[in-house]
């Protein structure tokens, strides 16, 4: 199936066949590991304490933040895409390093983008301890970024313990977060989105989760930081089926759908306004949708069924799609 994420250039199938080619490389070298490749973080154990450890970038969003002029946006969003996928599995971020790539050195994109690693830092109440900077005229267009954060879990959460019954829960993102913007430079590049009405919405930071879910980590089974691969990436937590009925999307993701992706796709790329899924018995959702609303809107977004396998996602439009 040609999608227009992959006319962009990026394949999801092809990715994923990646990832479990890598997975299965490094498993021979496993020793303290207790939660490996295929999960939102990796897990050692160390002299009786569980450390997870995560490292992430903010993908091609690097060369809108270099068209804009704007660096401490993509900042934050380096924090965010790293300290949201150690909380999703209990891990309580603790310390980041970050790594900055450039294609020649720019006092302006490293002091943007310390500012903002800074911010996010402060946010989900992390160290940074230090980093690198490297010039690669050769190799990089701008400049590229990413981080490597660790954290402490006392217990993991994920999925094991999933069950049909269990109601899926949504917290709202603050608009595309760090992915898909290879599909979206697309369709800038191609006039058929407007930077000029755009712009500002387009680089706001991934909303950083950590604060939330510390709310109610001893209410929830699971979490999921959606990014790239949306909706698909709850299947690192459980194999039921899933139904989503998810809220009507904010105005961004409308404006890039009428750019000219299908709407089963956008499902399939976007993180569509749910950024963070947590799973519950029912018993607990009315006492963690009181904790976390305080930070951001959250709502009932589906449940867990018994059958295994399909992924059932109802959007605004009253249609459905299999993930």
């Amino acid at each position: 199936m040609v999608t227009e994420y992959k006319k962009s250039g990026v394949d999801l199938d092809k990715i994923k066949e990646l990832h479990s080619i890598e997975a299965s490389i490094i498993t021979s070298t496993y020793k303290r590991t207790i939660l490996g490749a295929g999960h939102y973080s990796g897990v050692i154990e160390l002299n009786g304490m569980k450390i997870a450890i995560h490292v992430d970038g903010v993908g091609t969003k690097t060369l809108l933040a270099k068209k804009a002029g704007r660096y401490k946006e993509v900042g934050v969003d380096c924090v965010a895409m790293n300290v949201n996928d150690l909380i999703s599995i209990g891990a309580i971020p603790q310390a980041l390093v970050d790594y900055i790539a450039l294609e020649e050195p720019s006092e302006k994109i490293v002091s943007g983008v310390i500012q903002g690693i800074v911010e996010g830092a402060k946010e989900a109440e992390i160290d940074v301890v230090g980093g690198e900077t490297a010039v690669m005229k050769d190799v990089v267009n701008g400049f590229d970024l990413s981080c490597t954060a660790i954290g402490v879990v006392e217990e993991l959460k994920t999925g094991n313990n999933v069950v049909p019954g269990d109601v899926i829960i949504g917290l709202s993102s603050n608009g595309v977060h760090a992915n898909g913007f290879t599909l979206i430079r697309r369709l800038l590049d191609q006039n058929r989105l407007s930077w000029e009405d755009w712009e500002a919405e387009l680089l706001k930071p991934t909303r950083i989760y950590v604060k939330p879910l510390l709310e109610v980590l001893d209410l929830i089974k699971a979490a999921g930081h959606i990014t790239g691969g949306s909706f698909s990436k709850l299947r690192r937590i459980t194999n039921y089926s899933l139904d989503l009925h998810l809220p009507e999307p904010p105005p961004i993701f409308k404006a890039v759908e009428e750019a000219g992706v299908p709407h089963d796709e956008m499902y399939r790329v976007f993180n569509m306004g749910v950024g963070m899924v947590l799973f519950a018995e029912k018993d607990n959702v009315e006492e963690i949708l009181r904790r976390t609303n305080p930070y951001c809107p959250a709502q009932i977004i589906g449940k867990v069924e018994s059958e295994t396998g399909k992924i059932k996602v109802h959007t605004y439009k009253s249609q459905f799609l299999y993930l």
